[in-house]
């Protein structure tokens, strides 16, 4: 009997890591070598609205991302989200913070359902901020982006926030 479960417990592992056996894609960022004075932003804003691919363009820019990031096909509304992040950050670790996205689009090993794979996901990296300013930046978040995004703060070895938008269509 010992042998059959031993068995079955062996091919229900190898079933699940055959599951979770996607290949990531790959992406090369484009070098965007131009940076925004404080003036240039508001004459920019004053010119012309921000279109998805200007507020995509600025996500990128006031953020740095992990090794291997894909984020080129994320929804409009994670662009959006990623700001107002960006923003909350600002306001609990001053205006020089530098958020890192550590999520999009790009990693296997997230759950078959994530809404990752439908880029309406990120995650920002939490783990070295102290833990009372990590309270506040996930408060300020929740705060900000109200129910249509779920915000959520993942502990544990590969601790950080997740953004993700909750009305996201199949």
């Amino acid at each position: 009997m010992a042998p059959v479960l031993a068995v079955a417990v062996l091919v229900g592992v190898y079933m699940l890591i055959k599951a979770n056996d996607r290949p990531i894609p790959h992406y090369e960022p484009k070098q965007v070598e131009d940076t925004w004075s404080a003036e240039e932003y508001m004459r920019h804003l004053n010119v012309k609205p921000f279109n998805q691919r200007e507020v995509h363009r600025l996500l990128l820019k006031r953020t740095r991302q992990k090794e291997g990031v894909y984020l080129e096909s994320l929804l409009p509304a994670m662009d959006t989200a990623g700001i107002e992040i960006v923003h909350c950050f600002h306001q609990v670790m001053g205006d020089d913070y530098v958020p890192v996205i550590t999520s999009g689009n790009d990693y296997p090993f997230h759950k078959p359902n994530s809404k990752h794979y439908k880029n309406a996901a990120i995650d920002f990296r939490i783990k070295y901020i102290p833990v009372e300013k990590r309270r506040e930046i996930v408060e300020k978040a929740q705060d900000k982006l109200g129910v249509r995004f779920r915000v959520l703060w993942e502990k544990g070895e590969t601790e950080h926030l997740h953004v993700e938008l909750v009305d996201v269509l199949e």
